[in-house]
């Protein structure tokens, strides 16, 4: 009888061991870290890479990657270990809720003792407790009928598509596709990543078919760039811009590159509001300061605030008359202006991340500042102690998507992410054929002669990077010229081709100076013109890039020298270059930001940054019928 019951008792402890324990089928329905986020960025929508390399975890395969690579990049997920993300390990509930919280990007935190309404709320761990108690609040978290939420209960299939689903009918959505600092750049350019508007059009258009309640602005420096736009000064950019259907712009320093008046028509072209507050002319508005564009049932205003730098920015004969007043000042007057008036306040800033993340934490009342200027690439939104701050880096190479995120009408968060261009990406076909419209005719342009030459320009790539040539001088006269400085410099590696005696094309110019490269006066110390001076020579007989051109300066080497202790002398117009003096010097953007190496430039003070295009200053120069310098012993070579 005794063994009779002990039999019965092992039996039932395998019974219940069998119950408990997972069958296959039901395990398969668990879901696991990996799925979850793939699930996840899928419903946020989020535009992924569409193969990642850099990836540094060793566990998870190439299909899921770009998923993982894209929750990490957003801030929504983490490795394991520096080295695994796990991408198989089951996920509970509570770990599901901390991942779908993070992306929300809430403005604040939720009670906690919400907790204390279920029975098994003190089972959260405390890592996860924010995020329980804002999912619990939001109606994203749903107790079970015994008062129970089960935080550490493994996720299921049926349970993350619940959640999801939960999020996509709780979470309103007001969705601002935006562009900055475009710079010109309408054609798709493969090789360097700029998606180019006919792309960016497609993508604004399928966000919009997402959600209606999408707006498309861009935050300036749109007009002027490159020879598809300058040759028909912007109008190309406002074309494409009412095909688009964007909603509102701010201009930047480089959207008065073709004076004032010409920004004014511009603007009388285009089918939706510029605005900017802190621009005046003559002491009244040069812009309307704000649009209000009603979204579903809210009002949300449209701020403009441009850059105060842009005084030395652009050209100042085409901003006579005209000042720039401080953002900050300015947009506690407008918010004070607009209190009541408007639900939300978005500001189109073009002043550069500094400024929009000081606004962000100075001034009340608004929620979000779209950026530009500064070229600065944010993955997604920022919070800080007001408003969220994005940009989107440079040139079209990338393309924002900001959310404004609400519960029961009330905004609660701010997420969004980046748009890059990769082989998935189509273009919109209208928009493609404005593209090609203005392309073929300015290719056509391009054949147009310039100028005529009676000597060949060297600008073969062996010379320019080893020696003074007539072309190199010819380019940095025209830098001088323009800008009136005492010096000029530039690298030989900008200069990509030779041009021949005889007829000049537009097209030569290009071909010659194919980079972006625009024009920049600084204010540097002789001290560091010498140093600079003697970075260009110090891989001398070696080819260099940073070889330099010089206008306004003679100086003399010697080979045999260690680099750095090559210099012999340097005259300045005439002068013993004097190491106290501050010299303005002429020079690239490029070389201004410390590019081939040159970085004495860095610590140089930028007293104007033109906007204009080296080939542009050089077309000038060339149709002003100059004397075509020659080789003139400006560089000279002692002890070869």
């Amino acid at each position: 009888m005794h063994k009779m019951k002990k039999w019965m008792m092992l039996a039932c402890m395998f019974a219940v061991a069998f119950v408990l324990q997972p069958q296959a089928s039901e395990a398969s329905e668990y879901v696991t870290r990996g799925e979850f986020v793939q699930r996840l960025i899928t419903t946020l929508g989020v535009d992924i890479k569409s193969e990642v390399k850099d990836l540094p975890f060793t566990d998870v395969d190439p299909q899921l990657a770009p998923y993982v690579e894209a929750a990490i990049r957003l801030g929504i997920a983490n490795g394991k270990t520096e080295t695994t993300f796990a991408p198989n390990e089951k996920l509970t509930r509570e770990q599901a809720y901390v991942f779908l919280i993070r992306s929300l990007q809430l403005r604040h935190h939720y009670a906690t003792n919400v907790f204390k309404l279920y029975k098994d709320g003190a089972t959260t761990k405390p890592w996860a407790q924010q995020s329980l108690s804002a999912a619990l609040h939001l109606g994203l978290l749903q107790g079970y009928s015994d008062k129970t939420i089960r935080p550490q209960q493994w996720l299921t299939v049926e349970q993350t598509k619940a959640i999801l689903k939960r999020y996509e009918t709780n979470i309103e959505k007001i969705t601002f596709i935006h562009t900055n600092d475009t710079h010109g750049r309408i054609i798709a350019n493969e090789k360097n990543g700029e998606m180019g508007f006919a792309k960016i059009a497609k993508i604004a258009q399928d966000a919009r078919k997402k959600n209606k309640q999408t707006l498309l602005v861009d935050l300036g420096d749109t007009f002027h760039g490159t020879t598809y736009v300058n040759l028909n000064s912007g109008q190309a950019v406002v074309d494409l811009m009412n095909a688009m259907k964007y909603d509102a712009m701010v201009p930047g320093n480089h959207d008065f590159n073709y004076g004032q008046n010409r920004l004014l028509e511009l603007k009388q072209a285009a089918q939706f509001p510029v605005v900017s507050g802190n621009i005046y002319k003559d002491g009244k508005p040069f812009l309307p300061a704000y649009t209000i564009k009603q979204v579903g049932n809210k009002k949300i205003a449209l701020v403009g605030l441009t850059a105060t730098d842009t005084a030395v920015k652009t050209n100042p004969a085409g901003i006579v008359g005209i000042t720039f007043a401080d953002e900050e000042a300015t947009l506690k007057q407008l918010v004070s202006e607009l209190k009541g008036k408007v639900d939300h306040i978005v500001v189109l800033s073009h002043s550069g991340l500094q400024t929009d993340e000081k606004l962000a934490n100075n001034v009340s009342g608004v929620d979000v500042i779209l950026g530009g200027h500064s070229h600065d690439t944010i993955e997604a939104p920022k919070k800080f102690k007001y408003a969220y701050v994005s940009q989107a880096f440079e040139y079209g190479k990338a393309l924002g998507q900001t959310n404004l995120l609400f519960y029961k009408g009330k905004l609660i968060g701010v997420n969004g992410f980046l748009y890059r261009d990769h082989a998935t990406k189509q273009e919109d076909a209208a928009i493609r054929s404005i593209v090609d419209t203005y392309k073929n005719t300015t290719d056509s342009t391009l054949q147009q002669v310039i100028a005529t030459i009676d000597v060949n320009l060297d600008g073969e790539r062996a010379n320019v990077r080893t020696k003074e040539t007539n072309l190199g001088n010819l380019i940095a006269d025209a830098m001088r010229q323009a800008l009136q400085t005492d010096v000029a410099l530039t690298n030989g590696g900008g200069i990509r081709a030779s041009i021949p005696k005889g007829d000049v094309t537009r097209n030569h110019i290009l071909t010659t100076l194919p980079f972006a490269n625009t024009l920049v006066k600084v204010s540097m110390s002789g001290a560091d013109l010498k140093k600079a001076l003697e970075h260009g020579v110090r891989l001398y007989p070696e080819q260099n890039g940073g070889f330099p051109h010089v206008s306004g300066i003679r100086f003399t080497f010697d080979a045999t020298k260690p680099a750095g202790s090559r210099i012999t002398s340097v005259q300045i117009n005439g002068q013993p270059l004097d190491e106290t003096k501050t010299y303005t010097v002429a020079t690239n953007d490029f070389i201004a930001k410390g590019g081939d190496g040159y970085d004495m430039f860095k610590s140089s003070t930028i007293e104007f940054d033109s906007g204009e295009l080296l080939s542009t200053v050089v077309m000038n120069y060339l149709q002003s019928n100059k004397p075509i310098p020659t080789v003139e012993g400006r560089i000279t070579v002692v002890n070869q």
